[in-house]
């Protein structure tokens, strides 16, 4: 489909996109640009690319050759990388978490793009071809040739106007990481139960990459705290266990492994349960969530804790009550 891809930005994103693009034979070579020059050997002696760079300097010349062009920087470094591109006649897209960029002379043949998929773990080497298969890949322009290299790659494509896009990413998956941010410190230590890995694995997620979406999208992100919050402190001061439940969202059956653990971590734990039950109280909630991915879903999993035994849960969160309170007046 292509004669000559560069990929910019050989991250888990990036190099995800790169073998993606390898497996499935969609361009002739493959070339790259990473600051990290130990990322670009590793991905020159896989074979994923054919040559790469660890500067655009270095590419100045060669920019008009290549017929695709993909960015997967951090969104700190688009006003550098777009500066570079303003004049190039290839198709180019990023994959980014924020598609409403406020960014002069753009390429004229841009489509914003962002593959619902992604990992607490970053880097090169977690990359795996198959990491945008059945995921949902947004699009904020349309292009058919665009579509067509989304379906190739195993995606799902979705049109959503950028501004909108934003506004749902912002709920359904930039609050929920903010969240586990804030409230890591009081999260369980040493976890080995595979369900609480899960249901915490967004405390592990690099925050230089998501400090720059939060900024970018500060404005939306703002407006879904205070709701949640509002949600947080009512449910936080309920006086019963019974005001806790009904989260309004469907949980299976939870068998969990270590009971001990649970107990130990019970206030941790269940204040994790109300600051999820908190997010998904928010109206839009309902309207957004089939936009939302795989990060949303592990994170929402710890209410299943709310389909074990009852009388157990109220015991332990009358005994638990008053350090959940402490966690929550921790944040004020």
């Amino acid at each position: 489909m292509f004669q000559k891809t560069l990929i910019i930005g050989l991250g888990l994103i990036g190099g995800s996109f790169a073998r993606a693009i390898k497996q499935t034979n969609l361009s002739k070579e493959i070339f790259a640009c990473d600051s990290d020059s130990e990322t670009i050997d590793y991905a020159k002696n896989s074979g994923i690319i054919d040559e790469g760079f660890s500067n655009l300097d270095f590419l100045s010349e060669e920019l008009s050759t290549f017929d695709f062009i993909v960015v997967a920087t951090p969104l700190s470094a688009y006003d550098e990388v777009f500066f570079e591109l303003k004049n190039v006649n290839a198709l180019v897209i990023d994959l980014g978490s924020i598609k409403n960029l406020d960014i002069e002379n753009l390429p004229k043949n841009f489509v914003p793009c962002h593959p619902i998929a992604g990992s607490e773990n970053a880097g090169f080497e977690y990359s795996d071809a198959k990491l945008f298969t059945d995921k949902k890949f947004i699009i904020c322009k349309e292009n058919s040739q665009i579509v067509e290299v989304i379906k190739k790659i195993g995606g799902i494509p979705e049109f959503l106007e950028a501004k909108k896009h934003d506004e749902i990413y912002a709920l359904v998956s930039h609050l929920p990481q903010f969240l586990s941010f804030l409230t890591a410190e009081f999260s369980p230590k040493k976890i080995t139960d595979e369900f609480f890995k899960t249901a915490f694995r967004l405390d592990n997620s690099d925050p230089e990459i998501w400090s720059d979406i939060f900024e970018m999208n500060e404005e939306n992100l703002e407006k879904f705290y205070e709701k949640f919050f509002e949600n947080l402190e009512k449910i936080c001061h309920a006086e019963t266990f019974e005001a806790c439940r009904n989260p309004g969202f469907k949980t299976i059956e939870q068998t969990l492994g270590n009971q001990k653990f649970f107990e130990e971590n019970f206030a941790a734990i269940f204040f994790r349960v109300l600051v999820v039950k908190s997010l998904l109280e928010i109206p839009e909630i309902k309207k957004f969530q089939n936009y939302a991915g795989k990060g949303f879903r592990d994170f929402t999993s710890i209410l299943s804790v709310l389909s074990c035994d009852v009388k157990k849960l109220e015991n332990l969160f009358a005994q638990n009550r008053n350090k959940i309170l402490k966690i929550f007046n921790s944040l004020q």
